[in-house]
């Protein structure tokens, strides 16, 4: 995703909330709203697009949330 078109997109969802709140509408109270809308697309994401799902991505992926896991989890209570 190009500069571009991010700036686009965030355009076209700052329109929606200001026609939102022109009409009196709110989002629903259920709805968690993001500081950057942008920050919840999936092109965003580490890898983005280009990202491939070979075996040695798959991997790293699980290596890194073990390690995540093995980090958070309380050694001295156990």
């Amino acid at each position: 995703m190009s500069l571009k078109q991010m700036l686009k997109k965030a355009k076209q969802i700052e329109r929606q909330l200001a026609q939102q709140q022109a009409v009196g509408t709110e989002p629903s109270h259920g709805a968690v709203k993001p500081r950057n809308y942008l920050a919840l697309d999936p092109l965003l994401r580490k890898g983005g697009l280009h990202e491939k799902e070979d075996i040695d991505i798959v991997r790293k992926k699980r290596r890194r949330e073990t390690k995540q896991q093995l980090r958070k989890t309380d050694w001295l209570s156990e």
